[in-house]
């Protein structure tokens, strides 16, 4: 499509009624009293992890790139709609507004960013929908690497989860609109590993094991019902030419799985054995986030080093105290990044 041609679909597009605001919406987003039988029903975003993996390189252009498939979906209780609103027409992109519904049918707008051509789609994308980050965590030499924010054109292509409340059994936004897009309660949209900006660069980076992390909205311009499941992540292998392994597909983005024994006795001291992905020799292991007696962990060992799971061993001490605090139980971290939350409880 001629630039021109794009122009005048935005400028059509601009016309679409943006509506006045609903006080009482308003209202019941902000926890107002007056609103108490009215609900807002905002989605909640979430990414699930990445997927079908491959490395792949271009000998002509000397790149090589991790690709990838991602499936964002909405699990809130209500759509999540995308309206444009007034072109910006020195740039040429378009505003785009949030709708949220309300339990009485109401709805209101806010503004949440801009849609722009995509030409590598060839249709309109809503900016800065997703964050794509590849982390190393066993991988001597290696680097991170940071995807620019990528844009999507919003739609339901998935069903993930058609038994919430509000769900349709069909897709509603079935179409890459020009003035409209959206995620319908319990649908994803999937982009494939073959679609443009699906990859991160991994032109010149070491074998060993890194992390895919996956952010929806990370600029936080959109109104949902829970930011803290806005990340998933992917624990995979990479061996050039072509190889990557995928090791922990759940979506965590804690590299320690577990801990046994997970209690001890204030005034104790225990054997344990932590498992994890990217465990190397030298690897420090402490407690926090707790309160009473701080667990101390020494004589760390790695255990075992694979492929998969590894083992480390420690000698984790608990020193003594009347009270053990009011919050006994502590997370682990292991290394720089790895943090099972409420991993290892302290008792009497």
């Amino acid at each position: 499509m001629r630039n021109d041609a794009r122009l005048r679909l935005l400028r059509a597009a601009a016309g679409l009624a943006l509506g006045a605001l609903a006080v009482i919406a308003a209202f019941a987003l902000a926890g107002g009293a007056s609103a108490q039988s009215v609900m807002a029903r905002p989605p909640n975003l979430k990414p699930l992890p990445a997927s079908n993996f491959s490395l792949v390189t271009n000998n002509a252009a000397g790149t090589t790139t991790l690709r990838f498939a991602t499936t964002s979906w909405n699990s809130g209780t209500g759509a999540l709609q995308l309206e444009a609103g007034a072109v910006d027409t020195g740039g040429g992109k378009q505003q785009v507004y949030q709708r949220v519904f309300n339990s009485d049918g109401s709805s209101a707008l806010f503004f949440a960013g801009w849609f722009q051509w995509h030409n590598g789609h060839n249709h309109f994308h809503f900016d800065d929908f997703a964050l794509y980050t590849l982390q190393p965590i066993n991988a001597p030499g290696g680097s991170a690497r940071t995807g620019s924010k990528t844009t999507f054109c919003v739609m339901d292509t998935t069903p993930v989860n058609l038994s919430l409340p509000g769900a349709s059994s069909q897709a509603v936004y079935s179409s890459c609109g020009v003035a409209l897009q959206g995620m319908s309660v319990g649908w994803g949209d999937t982009y494939g590993a073959h679609l443009a900006g699906q990859e991160l660069d991994f032109t010149d980076n070491a074998d060993g094991i890194y992390q895919v992390r996956i952010e929806i909205d990370p600029k936080k311009v959109m109104i949902e019902s829970d930011r803290t499941d806005n990340v998933s992540c992917a624990l995979v292998s990479i061996r050039k030419p072509s190889t990557v392994t995928l090791l922990d597909g759940s979506g965590s983005c804690s590299t320690v799985v577990s801990i046994s024994p997970a209690t001890a006795s204030v005034g104790s001291t225990v054997q344990v054995s932590i498992t994890g992905y990217g465990f190397a020799a030298g690897m420090a292991v402490s407690f926090e986030a707790g309160n009473g007696p701080r667990p101390v962990a020494s004589n760390v060992q790695l255990a075992t080093d694979t492929e998969g799971l590894d083992t480390l061993t420690a000698t984790v001490t608990v020193p003594y105290r009347k009270n053990p605090g009011k919050d006994p139980v502590w997370d682990l971290r292991v290394g720089t990044g790895g943090v099972l939350r409420n991993a290892f409880t302290v008792t009497r």
